[in-house]
């Protein structure tokens, strides 16, 4: 990985601690077979940001999140494209757009809403 990538995970893993501490983040999938079920735990290498303003009801919106990628995710990570939910201890949130990693950047957004 280059430097710019190092520094880039570095300050993923700054603002993931201050916003959830040691928190995992898991991403769901659902098959008709088993229904939904963990994929993948993530333990770092991702952040959480919210990108609408908190409203008077207490809810939080929507949110971003940003999971790196390893160098090999289109074999390795494929999963990520089906995901339909995430957790970070008891609170949950419903996937509404996956962007794929590009080019050198090999970090995967994700754009979720609470789910109540």
């Amino acid at each position: 990985m280059s430097k710019a990538n190092d520094l880039r995970i570095s300050a993923i893993n700054r603002h993931r601690k201050r916003l959830f501490g040691d928190s995992s983040l898991k991403v769901y999938s659902i098959t008709p077979a088993a229904g939904e079920a963990v994929v993948e735990t993530f333990a770092k290498d991702w952040m959480g940001q919210r990108t609408d303003a908190i409203t008077t009801s207490g809810g939080t919106g929507a949110w971003q999140f940003q999971v790196v990628a390893k160098t090999n995710w289109a074999a390795t990570q494929a999963f990520m494209r089906s995901i339909v939910a995430l957790t970070i201890g008891t609170r949950r949130w419903k996937i509404t757009k996956i962007e794929e990693p590009i080019g050198e950047s090999l970090v995967w957004k994700i754009r979720a809403e609470v789910e109540k």
